[in-house]
């Protein structure tokens, strides 16, 4: 079992499109919020933030994080 998904070849590609999502960013100036949620208790909600992933032992709440990033998207529309 991964940290993030019990299939290792999911937990597999959640890696890859975090390291894609790392390069795309960098090579391009935008950034993203990447949010999974297993409806199952026995995985991990997985988190992370400009292809990085928050770590394991963050207790920043989904709703908390999703929230910081619609707040930065609202301002960036000139929204806010």
């Amino acid at each position: 079992m991964g940290i993030w998904h019990l299939d290792p070849a999911c937990e597999s590609a959640l890696t890859n499109l975090n390291d894609e999502i790392s390069i795309f960013e960098r090579t391009t100036g935008r950034n993203y919020v990447l949010i999974l949620v297993p409806e199952a208790p026995d995985e991990k909600i997985h988190m992370s933030q400009n292809g990085k992933p928050l770590p394991e032992e963050s207790n920043m709440d989904p709703k908390e994080f999703l929230a910081i990033a619609l707040q930065k998207r609202r301002h960036n529309l000139g929204l806010s």
